[in-house]
């Protein structure tokens, strides 16, 4: 056994070189708009390295701009008053929920089922936890805007060249639980477009592309944590460097289209059937 140890941890050395390691930064409670950069720059500039990645709460980047309302100065439309009646959720609540979407497909109690940006939300992103009563978080303004001004202004103020990634979390169609998803990114590839490679028996992928930026916030999730953790920032190193690159996503490009995407063109597949008695229509 001892004979086989100078290989055993010439092992170990080639294998935290292809090591991911993630360090959570717990920070204060922030209740009301404060200055993004500044908070940053006094968390991480002692450990921030060039080639890190920030994988930061969304919510987080919310609060900081005032991307949150105080739902008793909401106005409800009749609209949102039959939503609220409908799928059993405040009057209030379902108009934020409606003023946020781009589209409503439909919903049970307490929830809606919302695309934004080519995205499913629940919700529409509209999220009552981890702020004060009365109050609802939205999403930032311009979630991908905010990733690369965090990103310039990490370099501008700590000299190091990193990758941002705006992290929410999200339910999974027919699974418990959340998982992490992007918002944004910047500074590095978000998508990995896997097309026209070979897998391990030579067959050529013909539809994968790998989200690397969903994979780092699920990543991170476990850290973050979903109730009074208190970490909204995760540093990720070791990322490989070739996934780093000057790239810009924001929502609209981590999304898809209801006809491209598996889920929504079964299922409205199915409801045309049901309504064209049996015959297949494509969406």
């Amino acid at each position: 056994m001892l004979k086989d140890l100078p290989i055993l941890i010439y092992k170990m050395r080639i294998a935290s070189k292809n090591m991911l390691q993630l360090l959570p930064i717990k920070t204060r409670r922030f209740d009301s708009p404060f200055d993004i950069f500044d908070v940053l720059e006094s968390y991480l500039k002692d450990v921030l390295m060039s080639g890190d990645v920030i994988v930061l709460s969304s919510k987080f980047v919310s609060l900081s701009e005032g991307s949150f309302l105080d739902l008793s100065r909401v106005r409800p439309s009749p609209e949102s008053k039959e939503l609220s009646k409908k799928f059993n959720l405040d009057r209030e609540f379902a108009e934020v929920i409606q003023r946020e979407s781009d589209d409503i497909i439909s919903g049970v109690s307490g929830f809606l089922l919302c695309v934004k940006s080519n995205m499913l939300c629940p919700n529409a992103g509209v999220d009552k936890s981890n702020i004060q009563k009365g109050r609802v978080v939205i999403y930032p303004r311009d979630p991908g805007e905010a990733a690369l001004l965090i990103r310039d202004e990490m370099k501008f103020r700590l000299g190091v060249d990193v990758g941002v990634v705006l992290s929410d979390s999200r339910l999974m169609p027919m699974r418990k639980g959340t998982i992490g998803v992007a918002l944004a990114s910047a500074g590095l590839e978000g998508l990995v477009d896997m097309r026209g490679r070979k897998d391990l028996f030579g067959k050529v992928l013909r539809v994968t592309v790998q989200s690397l930026a969903d994979d780092l916030c699920s990543a991170a999730q476990p850290l973050m944590g979903e109730s009074n953790e208190a970490v909204p920032i995760v540093l990720v190193r070791g990322l490989n460097k070739s996934f780093l690159s000057h790239s810009l996503y924001n929502m609209e490009d981590f999304g898809i289209s209801r006809n491209q995407c598996v889920y929504m063109r079964s299922f409205f597949g199915v409801f045309l059937r049901e309504q064209k008695k049996g015959d297949w229509h494509d969406v």
